[in-house]
């Protein structure tokens, strides 16, 4: 199962002058059946071989035949596979996903190509999903489309009384006081896995009075991550928990997009707080200045970067115009673009459907929330200072 710890040390992963063969396959029941993904594979490889120069394409046939061989012997499950070789530096790491990749996609460069990842990760973050009545309590975890059940318990409160008379009010308010402890148990629990498999957002399910009364008692940095509060069953499946979950993840992932969007589009300008278009977000980005990276799904083209300054730029340049090093040609500029901000720190919002749309028509389907308000001057100096410190490092 793919973690967040396994994306941060793909993130961190330099194979130097070794280079590292990413590849993401989808694995629908047509292909799984007919085993036609490794065909899918391989012309992939040919395709990459093609870009390449001599003796990088007989790198990266050595490092696909290593991973045809893999691919021989294994049984396709799940829906997506994404996998990261570099044999010269002892890199290996195969995920089989229960979510499908979008794209069947192939790169072999000195970093492993971890935007598909990110593009997942944004579109699934990790849920916790507690559903309670006044007696029972079941937690579980929902990331990439996989769920675990990761604790289950029952406790014990005493019937309401129905004889009337003052013994009714205090069987009412014992059986109360039990459910108020058991609930209180069930805080404890989800603050229990908050800190040890820490959690984007949480979903209560269960019978209203039940989640309404569990609603009211979550602490801060609970309350802070509820994203829904639906009905279920106690005896709900697991199936029918993820469907829910996925249910509410798409609808906020929408919404986010929206407001993200939103915000880029209002601040954009000289003065602003937003990039719209290429090459002023790529500035953006070289200048350290990026706060949120905001990409249409299903932009690529290619481009040029400098192995010294940094520098991202859309067109193939030879020469880095900067600091006049040599550059290195880019298969995929957004890719890098997504690497590098999560390089320096910032986050990465790929945006779908609709909202995807209009950022390809505003700004060529690439912008940038930044880091501070500030006058267009400002950004000219630091864009120069920049440049100084490159031309310096040379």
């Amino acid at each position: 199962m793919l973690t967040l710890e396994n994306v941060t040390q793909l993130e961190a992963f330099d194979g130097g002058a070794a280079r590292v063969l990413s590849a993401y396959l989808r694995l629908d029941p047509a292909r799984q059946v007919r085993r036609s993904h490794r065909v899918v594979f391989d012309d992939l490889v040919k395709e990459a071989r093609a870009r390449l120069s001599e003796p990088t394409g007989a790198d990266l046939a050595r490092e696909a035949a290593r991973v045809r061989e893999w691919l021989e012997g294994q049984e396709p499950r799940g829906q997506g596979l994404a996998l990261f070789s570099c044999e010269p530096r002892g890199l290996w790491q195969a995920y089989f996903l229960a979510i499908p990749v979008e794209d069947d996609h192939l790169a072999f460069e000195s970093r492993p190509d971890i935007a598909p990842l990110l593009e997942l990760l944004d579109e699934h973050e990790r849920y916790a999903v507690a559903l309670a009545d006044k007696q029972r309590a079941r937690l579980f975890t929902v990331f990439l489309g996989e769920i675990e059940e990761t604790r289950a318990f029952e406790d014990q409160v005493p019937r309401k009384h129905d004889e009337g008379g003052p013994s009714q009010a205090r069987y009412q308010r014992h059986h109360e006081a039990h459910v108020h402890w058991h609930l209180k148990r069930v805080v404890q629990r989800l603050a229990e896995l908050l800190r040890h498999r820490r959690f984007d957002r949480l979903i209560l399910a269960g019978p209203e009075e039940a989640t309404s009364a569990l609603r009211r008692l979550l602490p801060r940095a609970l309350a802070h991550r509820l994203a829904a509060v639906i009905p279920a069953e106690l005896t709900a499946g697991e199936a029918e928990i993820l469907r829910k979950t996925r249910e509410v993840e798409w609808h906020i992932e929408r919404e986010v997009e929206e407001r993200v969007l939103g915000e880029v589009l209002d601040e954009a300008g000289p003065a602003g707080r937003s990039t719209l278009g290429v090459t002023p977000t790529l500035d953006a980005l070289w200048a350290e200045m990026v706060q949120t990276l905001v990409v249409a799904h299903g932009v690529h083209f290619a481009g040029s970067e400098c192995p010294n300054c940094g520098r991202l730029a859309p067109e193939s340049e030879p020469v880095c115009p900067v600091c006049g090093a040599a550059t290195r040609p880019v298969h995929d500029l957004v890719h890098r673009a997504m690497a590098r901000a999560r390089e320096q720190a910032a986050s990465v919002e790929v945006l779908r459907g609709g909202a995807a749309r209009r950022l390809t028509e505003a700004g060529e389907g690439l912008g940038a929330l930044l880091r501070c308000r500030r006058p267009a001057a400002g950004a000219d100096a630091r864009v120069t200072s920049r440049a100084g410190e490159a031309t310096d490092a040379r």
